[in-house]
């Protein structure tokens, strides 16, 4: 094995690091309820909340106006018992709804309902490229100035279809004279909207209403252009859906409650024997008439948990898993570390946030940036959140009624807490299936040469799994890979592309495959592959002004599968994985032709 100072090579090594793929640095962690780090940074962060709940430290919120539910779901529990960890507490100042909070209990959940909304659509099979003019043809009016016949569904669901973000619902009529009060001009009701209009005996818009109300609206911004949060967005997506398939709205809910085992999930109004109801003016018991889709069920910790669980695992109740993992991504920006999706807000905060204690911002190890991908709901006093961190197989639900500034503080302590066991255990439960040295058995030989020796060690290292080592009858092949890349890539690659670092970090594909070894063995093949690491300090000196402002910026993703042997490429690793039992029996260098390299140890 060549060596190299892993000192002299720290500078290197930062990109690399703040540059691993998108998606899980090792497979997501299992067993989770098992787990002594998960269990006690749960056990700790539940006497946090004690603490903070009987007033021994600060909350920085009501702790008598406030009653929440917590749930943490994981991707290998069954559907049946989804949740790893919960906590509830009910505030003693609440006398309507519930006296007795659990998972079942029962909150308003604000805008988390267009992501409901959304997942309708998505089961229903329809066209997010299909303008909504298709099925709302009456938009389609040239006197309009909304261009309704250049926005999608798909443009709808991910807010960037620029309309208006209500219709009604922003006018304050109650405040009609105060407005008049403050020199603004004496308007007479008929200036005001005809439906839907905040203390004014219009009531909730109906369709006809919303979709006259959308003809004489002013856009917002032009489709496709920036993210405008829009709540009708999601009624004439209700809209399209309903003459998609003929059956209403609520129907398809219903049908998606049944199928993902949502109980307790339906159009407000809730149960109030199940409610969580705070002692402030709320919401509860409304009737969101056609609004109902941009913010107005009600669900449970339990149901939520269950409708995540249902995304971590690619359900086919929802659509087939590459749909789900598009719906997933984002769309357009909403701020410097901030996503839109569809209808998914995603953000990934900095990685000394979420490792205080182990990230080092100067050679950025210790940690790393972690995607997550939520939905956020207000209703009136209620506050609601659900989050999938899909790195580790985990879905958050934080649902609050009563003091709204808590969600916050509450999910910053939850994500802070989790996140470094969560990313702890999926290192241990990774070095324990992976690490290890894999050699060469004439069994398992693919070379027509008996006399062919071949060893790989597989190591952990830092954020990820590391093939430290490979040789072929004695000779370095990863020295041989460094040496290939200077007469092969680097001279058509910019300079700081040009330098390998030596180090060969791989990440799973999350590519499978069933096969049958030689000894008749049904086994797994799961796909990994390596980046290459590149040596920044190549980049050229210069008097002129702006050096340094494109360092940081990942490139190693556009070389995935560029340098091929043989018609192999020389990036890929493949671990073949007993069938039964999910233990690594060997690993396999395709490029080399050596067949399954046994794991010894």
């Amino acid at each position: 094995m060549r060596p190299f100072g892993l000192v002299a090579l720290l500078p290197a090594l930062q990109l690399v690091l703040a540059c691993h793929p998108e998606g899980p640095s090792v497979p997501r962690p299992r067993n989770l309820k098992q787990s002594k780090t998960v269990q006690n940074a749960l056990s700790g962060l539940s006497k946090i909340f004690d603490d903070a709940l009987a007033g021994k430290i600060n909350a920085g919120f009501d702790i008598h106006n406030i009653s929440f539910s917590i749930g943490i779901t994981s991707h290998d529990q069954p559907l049946s018992d989804p949740l790893i960890w919960e906590y509830h507490h009910l505030s003693p100042s609440n006398f309507n709804g519930t006296k007795s909070i659990n998972r079942h209990s029962q909150y308003l959940i604000g805008s988390i309902s267009k992501a409901i909304t959304d997942t309708v659509l998505l089961r229903s099979g329809i066209n997010y490229d299909d303008p909504i003019t298709k099925y709302l043809p009456s938009l389609a009016n040239n006197e309009s100035l909304t261009a309704w016949e250049d926005i999608t569904l798909g443009a709808l669901a991910g807010q960037v279809a620029g309309i208006v973000p209500n219709y009604g619902f922003s006018e304050f009529y109650y405040l009609k004279d105060y407005f008049e009060y403050l020199g603004y001009p004496v308007l007479t009701n008929s200036s005001y909207p005809e439906c839907g209009v905040n203390a004014m005996d219009g009531g909730n818009c109906n369709k006809e209403q919303i979709l006259r109300g959308m003809l004489v609206s002013d856009p917002v911004a032009p489709p496709q252009t920036r993210p405008v949060y829009s709540n009708i967005a999601f009624t004439l997506m209700a809209y399209a859906v309903e003459v998609f398939t003929g059956k209403s709205y609520s129907q398809l809910v219903q049908e998606l409650a049944v199928a993902l085992n949502m109980t307790s999930t339906r159009p407000s109004p809730g149960n109030d024997s199940f409610a969580v109801v705070p002692s402030i003016p709320n919401n509860w018991g409304s009737d969101y008439g056609d609004g109902v889709a941009g913010g107005g069920i009600v669900s449970t910790v339990a149901d939520l948990s269950s409708y995540m669980h249902a995304i971590l695992n690619r359900s086919p109740e929802l659509s087939t898993p590459t749909k789900i993992r598009a719906w997933l991504k984002p769309h357009t920006f909403t701020g410097a570390t901030g996503f839109q999706g569809s209808p998914w807000e995603i953000f990934r905060p900095r990685p000394e946030l979420l490792f205080p204690k182990t990230y080092n911002t100067s050679s950025h190890s210790g940690g790393h940036t972690v995607t997550i991908t939520g939905k956020d709901g207000v209703a009136y006093n209620y506050r609601s959140r659900i989050s999938l961190l899909d790195t580790y197989g985990i879905g958050l639900t934080i649902l609050t009624a009563g003091d709204q500034s808590a969600l916050p503080i509450l999910f910053n302590a939850l994500i802070s807490t989790l996140i470094p066991a969560m990313d702890a255990t999926a290192l241990e439960q990774a070095a324990s299936t992976y690490a290890g040295t894999y050699v060469q058995s004439p069994a398992t030989s693919s070379s027509s040469n008996n006399n062919t020796t071949a060893n790989a060690t597989i190591t952990l290292d830092g954020t990820s799994m590391r093939l430290s080592e490979l040789s072929l009858n004695g000779k370095d092949i990863l020295f041989g890979l460094d040496e290939i890349w200077k007469y092969s890539l680097s001279p058509l690659l910019a300079a700081d592309m040009k330098n390998t670092t030596g180090i060969y970090r791989i990440y799973p594909a999350e590519i499978y495959r069933e096969a049958t070894m030689q000894n008749g063995k049904k086994v797994v093949k799961e796909d990994w592959r390596f980046e290459w690491g590149f040596d920044e300090n190549t980049v050229a000196e210069t008097d002129l002004p702006g050096r340094g402002i494109s360092e940081g910026e990942c490139k190693s993703w556009k070389l995935v599968d560029w340098l091929y042997y043989g018609g192999k490429s020389v990036d890929r690793i493949v671990f073949v994985k007993d069938k039964e039992t999910g233990e690594v029996v060997g690993v396999e260098v395709p490029f080399l032709r050596t067949g399954v390299l046994e794991k010894r140890g």
